[in-house]
C-alpha cells in the first residue's frame, strides 16, 4: 500500500466517524475484519479518491451491510 493510499484510508475512515459517531477505531477493526480496506478502498484507489468523501463513506456502508457488518 502505497503513503497515499494509506492517507486516503485514514481520511475515509475519519469521514465514517463524523456520521455514525463511532470511533476511528472501531471502525478501522471493522473494515479490516470485512476485508473492505484491502479488497475495495486500497484496490480502488485510484477511481475512489476522485469521489468525494461523503459519496465513498456512504458506499462502504452499503458494502459492509451487505458483507453481513454493521456501524450502525
Amino acid at each position: 500500500m502505497t503513503k497515499a493510499q494509506i492517507n486516503y484510508i485514514t481520511c475515509v475512515i475519519g469521514a465514517l466517524a463524523q456520521m455514525t459517531g463511532l470511533t476511528c477505531s472501531h471502525i478501522y477493526k471493522t473494515l479490516q475484519a470485512s476485508g473492505i480496506i484491502k479488497d475495495y478502498l486500497a484496490a480502488a484507489y485510484d477511481v475512489l479518491h476522485t469521489f468525494s468523501l461523503e459519496y465513498v463513506a456512504e458506499d462502504v456502508i452499503t458494502l459492509l451491510k451487505k458483507k453481513g457488518f454493521a456501524l450502525c
